[in-house]
């Protein structure tokens, strides 16, 4: 049975990876069927984890795959995104660290460099500023303390959550991120101002320092 066929048949959600792309691709190639060249399609983005950093150009290097298919591709995964992005919670007041997460994972969890975010909050944990501090390589950035602080300085907040992304997608803390950590916590005692928590994010995963209980609460 051919995937449009299953997918009328049986609904969307019975249908495999390859059989979806292949929906979108219509025709296949002159060496491969559609299946076929859906399956390379799926090896070229190692996975549908991996799909949402695909781009138009990484597509044309599969042979069989031209703009037409490749733009399909593209605007299907963004119409995926932003309906997530859409129907996803918006919590401007922050009461846990699962709340920072669902947040910014969707900003956050698919960046090929790391980005250091500092969410500044008032004493009943509304986030009055969001601000990108730093933006980094693929396995770090390089992060100067007084900068973490200084729009939560000039805005008189009450403390801060500082947030970065693996790119790896593990969140586990690494060595360093530690070492961030004790030196925020250092800070935010002689400014008199909270350091909140410090959230890792991976690939639907995250790691808080505050609930691993490594920030006083």
């Amino acid at each position: 049975m051919k995937p449009r066929e299953k997918l009328i048949k049986f609904g969307a959600k019975n249908l495999l990876d390859e059989e979806l792309i292949a929906i979108l691709l219509r025709t296949g190639s002159t060496k491969d069927n559609v299946l076929s060249l859906a399956k390379k399609v799926l090896v070229l983005i190692d996975g549908l984890d991996d799909i949402k950093n695909i781009t138009v150009d990484d597509l044309l290097t599969t042979y069989g795959i031209q703009v037409a298919k490749a733009t399909t591709i593209i605007a299907a995964v963004e119409l995926g995104r932003r309906l997530e992005h859409k129907n996803r919670p918006k919590k401007s007041i922050i009461g846990a660290s699962e709340d920072v997460y669902y947040m910014l994972s969707e900003e956050m969890s698919y960046l090929t460099k790391e980005h250091l975010i500092v969410l500044c909050l008032d004493i009943k944990g509304q986030v009055i500023k969001n601000e990108t501090v730093y933006i980094g390589t693929a396995s770090s950035v390089q992060i100067a303390i007084k900068d973490l602080y200084k729009s939560a300085v000039r805005i008189g907040a009450f403390g801060i959550i500082v947030v970065h992304n693996h790119p790896s997608g593990d969140a586990k803390p690494s060595h360093a991120d530690e070492q961030l950590t004790d030196m925020m916590k250092e800070a935010g005692k002689l400014l008199s101002i909270e350091l909140i928590d410090h959230i890792i994010i991976g690939k639907e995963q995250y790691y808080s320092f505050r609930q691993q209980r490594k920030i006083k609460i």
